[in-house]
């Protein structure tokens, strides 16, 4: 890592990286070089400098890892857009089961109510027909 230019201090983290563009094209498994932004702890002194990179070979990514890694991914979306397809399916025919239940709650409220406006309408008239029997004047103000 790179050492401050003001007070010499060794910087671990860079602030901020960046590629450096090359001339020349990349060999198989080599990585871009970086720059960084550094900030010192010590003396709050800002500098750009190289960025260092350790490459394992080991790490180093080829195609062919790539596209397995691909075809992983393609195969778990697969998979994911098979269970939610069962979803939607299932949820579709749960909303028509409740969707005719509120219909046939909807007719059965409607019956009740009415029952009741031909209830109230045949009290009514008993009223008015035992206020007619009993001579029954109403009192108008």
């Amino acid at each position: 890592m790179p050492n401050c230019p003001k007070c010499g201090h060794n910087v671990q983290k860079p602030v901020k990286t960046w590629p450096i563009p090359s001339r020349r094209p990349l060999k198989e498994g080599e990585q871009a070089r970086l720059a960084g932004i550094f900030e010192c702890p010590n003396c709050n002194a800002r500098f750009r400098a190289a960025v260092e990179t350790e490459v394992n070979p080991q790490q180093a990514v080829t195609i062919k890892d790539m596209v397995g890694r691909i075809k992983g991914i393609r195969e778990e979306l697969m998979l994911t857009l098979t269970n939610l397809r069962e979803k939607i399916k299932t949820l579709e025919i749960e909303k028509a089961s409740l969707m005719s239940e509120i219909e046939n709650l909807r007719k059965v409220a409607e019956a009740r109510a009415n029952a009741l406006e031909n209830e109230v309408g045949t009290l009514r008239e008993e009223v008015r027909s035992l206020k007619d029997l009993l001579g029954y004047v109403e009192e108008r103000k």
